[in-house]
């Protein structure tokens, strides 16, 4: 039998993650988005990186792998960046966090462990610097996989660019 996957959570937009980082060292975040479309990491419409659609798109298909259940993309709860500022940051420092653009899928705990509901959203959330998550730097992307028998396997990757997608993209054409 298969090992039984209990949560999987990560940081899916390299957009995203570049920004969070810059507002981390003390820059404005329209700045910082600025600074994403001239790098080509943001489009001209950044609205699915900034809202967290993109995000909450991959974080249905984690779902749907790691736990066999199709969710619908629009009944997952979903918030973005937009709201986060730099004294967030400031906050998040003094309690040995940063804040990272979250996709989650979690089975719920109902009469034992993990035998629940299956919940899904996308948020910013407070990660622990000590958390694999908050190694994710720059554009990079990172999943982390909470397993009854491996415990947490994470994987790591670059998210955002015009060097990193096109590739991807043209490896997937048939």
């Amino acid at each position: 039998t298969g090992d039984i996957i209990n949560e999987v959570m990560g940081i899916c937009n390299g957009t995203t993650n570049f920004m969070l980082g810059k507002m981390e060292a003390g820059a404005d975040y329209d700045e910082v988005l600025k600074e994403a479309q001239d790098l080509g990491f943001a489009e001209a419409d950044p609205s699915a990186d900034v809202d967290g659609y993109d995000v909450r798109a991959k974080i249905a298909i984690l779902a749907k792998l790691a736990f066999g259940t199709t969710v619908p993309v629009d009944t997952i709860p979903c918030m973005g960046i937009t709201n986060i500022s730099v004294i967030d940051f400031a906050y998040a420092k003094s309690m040995g966090c940063t804040i990272k653009l979250v996709g989650t899928a979690v089975r719920q705990s109902q009469f034992g462990e993990h035998d629940g509901a299956l919940s899904v959203y996308v948020s910013p959330k407070l990660v622990p610097n000590t958390h694999l998550l908050a190694s994710a730097t720059g554009c990079g992307n990172a999943v982390a996989i909470d397993s009854a028998n491996l415990g947490i396997a994470s994987y790591t990757g670059p998210g955002a660019g015009r060097y990193v997608s096109p590739p991807c993209v043209t490896l997937q054409l048939p």
